[in-house]
């Protein structure tokens, strides 16, 4: 029986509609898209093309060579003049100097690179005058948005609070307000004792998927403490590295190359300490199986389907 259900984190609707998960489609893997070879000629990200990029704002080396970076994006969603009303700015950040590297087969220390280079960026538009959030977000793949194959992550800064992190802290404000505790508190809690949905579990962090998601098999990467982008440690870093790591190497065998989306969700700039009592930092990791389709988009209803307790006992891990 198919069934209505409430995405716990943002409040959307979901139908639950298991048995179409055995609808007939194509593959996911998009096979044909890995990408060969550690040098690719024509691609800007490439090391040895830095003639075609425009200016870099980060670098990390390693043996005098680059290893990741980030640059300015040429082609923005915002306009970086301060005196226009959507001002602010967009990078580029490069997570690995290997053309035919991926977060399926990317290492530990390509991930800790990747991290410190997210908390660098973060920190530095973030002091921006104006700036009321940070957006860090991965497109991989062109079923999930990638315009190019590099790996690559972006991150901009804006003017205004998105619509989608208002309605998260909308609902976290109201549940600390009726229940008198952050609602993470209350997940992780909950997530730890039922222990149906857990991928990972450790002091700092909570891996999961919602018992109801927008998105087949979306994974959460939850910080337990509450704390700001900017105040994560390194030792933390460290080991989201190798959450990351071993998480998609586990996805990579049970879905192969899948196109996905990542995003993090932050904490708003500049309005105040509450926010900091209800709201807990987590990464969204969002495999692209199944597009929205024409009644989810004429509807705002989501459509659900799929077994979470057998996809998670595919990818959990210690």
């Amino acid at each position: 029986m198919n069934e209505l259900g409430i995405d716990i984190l943002n409040g959307s609707k979901v139908i639950i509609a298991k048995e179409r998960v055995n609808k007939p489609m194509d593959s996911c893997g998009e096979s044909k898209n890995i990408v060969q070879g550690e040098y690719n000629i024509d691609c800007p990200f490439c090391r040895g093309n830095e003639s075609m990029v425009p200016e870099e704002t980060f670098i990390i080396e390693e043996d005098n060579n680059w290893v990741s970076k980030s640059v300015i994006n040429k082609y923005p969603i915002l306009d970086d003049d301060i005196s226009n009303q959507l001002y602010g700015r967009h990078e580029v950040m490069v997570e690995t100097y290997r053309h035919d590297g991926n977060f399926y087969n990317m290492k530990n220390n390509e991930f800790y690179n990747m991290f410190i280079m997210y908390k660098d960026r973060y920190e530095s538009l973030m002091d921006e005058r104006g700036i009321k959030y940070v957006c860090i977000f991965k497109n991989y793949l062109r079923q999930a948005g990638a315009s190019l194959m590099h790996p690559h992550s972006q991150i901009i800064s804006l003017p205004l609070i998105p619509p989608e992190l208002e309605r998260e802290y909308e609902i976290c404000r109201d549940y600390y307000e009726k229940m008198g505790i952050n609602m993470y508190e209350h997940i992780i809690s909950q997530e730890i004792k039922e222990d149906k949905r857990v991928i990972y579990n450790s002091d700092e962090f909570l891996v999961f998927m919602p018992q109801v998601s927008r998105f087949v098999g979306e994974t959460i990467i939850l910080l337990k403490k509450n704390k700001y982008f900017e105040e994560i440690k390194n030792d933390e870093l460290k080991e989201l590295s190798y959450i990351f790591e071993t998480y998609f190497k586990n996805m990579y065998k049970e879905n192969g190359n899948c196109p996905f989306n990542i995003y993090i969700h932050t904490h708003p700039l500049n309005e105040g300490e509450m926010y900091k009592k209800t709201f807990n930092i987590h990464i969204h990791i969002v495999p692209r199986k199944f597009n929205l389709g024409g009644f989810e988009l004429s509807t705002g209803f989501y459509v659900s389907c799929g077994n979470v307790e057998e996809i998670i006992k595919k990818l959990k891990f210690k």
